[in-house]
């Protein structure tokens, strides 16, 4: 059994959605701590040929708050919409994607871990993804260790037999590869060769967030898949 393990960001680049198509089980870590200024509440779009990034406001967050327990300060989801209809009306798919987005964006909740897993799963769901979805802080894990060693022990208790990383994680998780193998866990990274995908305007802009690639390719998972790259450093 193959599964993944990543913090719930916001509308994610399509690399994860590979990623997702591509395990059994696809675990929402988000019970770490809350980072301001990462991709937990912030993502890209291309807006005039430009690089443009979006942010959900979070209510005060303090150095200790959880990822879960992040709450969303003021209602950002009539101004997303606003700025989507605006920018990506002329988009090839804009009638198909457009009312599936405009109802998931809408999705009123006040914790930001609860928006991006909806937003994800069901994302996931209309592009044909079977990856059974868990959020960690709804079971009864439990542990004090972090990082690599956080990443083991939620493998062993999904029993998986293969843990796909991020690539950027290869860092730390060498530091624990002897402790994979003595519990009979492989390790392969996602190596994701980004597929250059229709697009409004000049200049292709990779790793924007999805929202970008469905108003310009649909629903098309087979597109996605095209970037499918896997590598075993361990």
């Amino acid at each position: 059994m193959k599964i993944a393990i990543m913090q719930p960001t916001f509308a994610p680049w399509i690399g994860q959605f590979e990623m997702m198509d591509y395990v059994d089980k696809f675990i929402f870590l988000d019970t770490v701590q809350y980072v301001k200024r990462e991709w937990q509440n912030r993502n890209r779009f291309k807006i005039e040929n430009r690089e443009y990034m979006f942010s959900i406001p979070i209510k005060k967050p303090s150095r200790d708050l959880i990822l879960k327990d992040a709450v969303i300060f003021e209602d950002f989801r009539d101004k997303l919409i606003n700025m989507l209809n605006q920018y990506y009306k002329k988009a090839s798919y804009f009638k198909e994607v457009h009312s599936f987005l405009k109802d998931t964006i809408s999705y009123k909740t006040d914790y930001l871990s609860e928006y991006n897993i909806h937003f994800i799963e069901r994302t996931a769901k209309k592009l044909g993804i079977k990856a059974e979805f868990i959020t960690l802080s709804k079971t009864n894990f439990k542990t004090n260790k972090k990082k690599g060693g956080l990443i083991l022990e939620i493998c062993k208790y999904f029993g998986a037999k293969t843990y796909v990383s991020p690539f950027g994680a290869m860092g730390y998780m060498k530091e624990v590869e002897s402790e994979f193998k003595n519990n009979g866990i492989d390790v392969i990274y996602q190596s994701y060769n980004h597929p250059v995908y229709n697009q409004l305007g000049d200049n292709f802009i990779s790793h924007l967030s999805i929202i970008d690639f469905l108003y310009n390719e649909g629903f098309n998972i087979e597109i996605i898949r095209k970037g499918r790259n896997y590598i075993k450093e361990m």
